[in-house]
């Protein structure tokens, strides 16, 4: 009846897409979905019109997931900025979620594409702020998470990008909690701002056992192995062994460019290596 008590079952490709109609139910993944047929797969869900409901998959005894979601395959073509939140640049499974509940959602070998260019959000003082630019996002699961929980999910393979907000699994997460996910997707974007092995950025949240493998290259600034940029969040118990590559300002192994507010770190490490010819280069954390 697409209640918490008795969630929608998501068995088909077709039922997976169908989530769009019905933004505000609960659903249970109950079978890997194979997406191959699928050569531009709609996200769900928008900055507009988020997704609300919940998407869970029962755990085998091992914690893992007993169905996946594999071969996802997204290309947004760069359009011109139309009105707030009305651009549909989200490339994403779910392209924003507000309120919304994920656990044991897996996302293996998905292949995204993004061409709108994430110019800096910035400052108007500096004259580098264009509207629009932080309504784009890539990710494997959720192109923007407000107010979300997200946990033991996880994603593979590969996003090649020209937005802000690119994450492995989560492109831009605000007001969340997320914890025991990790992220093994090569992460590459031209886009100034905000790119992650896991996440593209944090702000104001929570972030507890989670880690990120896949290497991550960035054109400018706030790159990182686990996530672009931080704000007011917590890290606890978390890791990271990919590279990171950048050309400018606070690429890192662990978090990038933290801005302004405090965030707090606690057991957390990161083994990967770091290039780049830019200033407050290396180490765990950007400045």
């Amino acid at each position: 009846s697409g209640t918490k008590a008795d969630p929608y079952l998501v068995e088909t490709v077709e039922q997976l897409q169908d989530i769009k109609y019905n933004l505000s139910a609960h659903y249970k993944l109950a079978n890997t979905i194979d997406l191959s047929s699928v050569s531009n797969f709609t996200p769900i869900g928008n900055l507009e019109t988020p997704f609300t409901g919940t998407f869970t998959c029962e755990l085998n005894s091992d914690k893992t997931p007993k169905y996946i979601i594999k071969n996802l395959k997204i290309s947004v073509e760069e359009t011109k900025d139309i009105g707030e939140k009305l651009n549909r640049w989200e490339c994403a499974l779910f392209g924003a979620a507000d309120g919304a509940i994920f656990s044991g959602i897996y996302v293996f070998d998905v292949k995204l594409s993004n061409k709108n260019f994430g110019d800096n959000t910035g400052a108007v003082v500096y004259g580098d702020y264009k509207r629009g630019m932080d309504e784009m996002n890539t990710a494997a699961l959720v192109g923007q998470a407000n107010s979300c929980t997200i946990t033991n999910c996880a994603s593979t393979g590969v996003i090649d990008s020209r937005s802000s907000y690119s994450g492995g699994l989560i492109g831009y997460a605000i007001d969340s909690q997320i914890s025991y996910c990790y992220s093994t997707v090569k992460v590459s974007s031209e886009a100034i701002f905000a790119i992650g092995g896991l996440m593209g950025c944090t702000r104001t949240s929570i972030v507890d056992k989670c880690y990120s493998t896949g290497n991550v290259k960035g054109a400018n600034r706030a790159v990182a192995s686990l996530v672009g940029s931080v704000y007011s969040s917590t890290y606890t118990n978390c890791y990271t062994t990919g590279n990171a590559t950048g050309s400018a300002l606070f690429v890192t192994n662990f978090t990038g460019d933290r801005e302004s507010g405090t965030s707090n770190y606690e057991n957390c490490y990161a083994t990967g290596n770091v290039e780049s010819q830019g200033s407050n280069a290396g180490g765990l954390i950007g400045m």
